[in-house]
């Protein structure tokens, strides 16, 4: 009777031994997918820099109009602000692997960017929402990739 016992709790600790470890490896798994994915955050900083660039110059070649012309060298200054504090968050961000912080560090940029396009820039809405379908469409090819 007791070799049974011994016999059943042998086997529950095989089963129970062999559960931990498979869910250790499924944790190792995404630990080690988790950083590939996360290389995705620099790049589309890259790319909201390159954006950042292209509204500098499309105001610069009068491709955009200000709600008040005498603000522009404000704008492009603030523009500028917004690059060093990209260029802030890519550099302090980089060796950090977690989703949530570079979201929640870019959702706060972006934020700062769209304010200031609403505030500064004529037809606002249309240039805010063309920038932000682009964006989303631009970090959906670099997720897939």
């Amino acid at each position: 009777m007791i070799e049974i016992y011994i016999f059943i709790s042998a086997l529950a600790f095989l089963l129970l031994y062999f559960a931990v470890k498979k869910l250790t490896l499924n944790v190792d798994e995404k630990a080690l997918i988790e950083p590939i994915k996360a290389e995705l955050y620099p790049k589309f900083c890259d790319y909201i820099d390159q954006k950042i660039k292209e509204l500098r110059e499309d105001l610069e070649n009068e491709n955009f109009k200000l709600l008040d012309e005498t603000k522009k060298s404000e704008f492009l200054e603030k523009l500028g602000d917004l690059n060093r504090e990209l260029v802030f968050i890519q550099t302090m961000n980089l060796s950090k692997k977690n989703d949530s912080i570079w979201q929640s560090e870019l959702f706060g940029f972006l934020k700062e960017l769209e304010n200031l396009i609403l505030k500064y820039l004529e037809e606002s809405e249309k240039i805010s929402e063309d920038l932000r379908q682009d964006l989303m469409q631009e970090f959906q090819r670099l997720k897939n990739s």
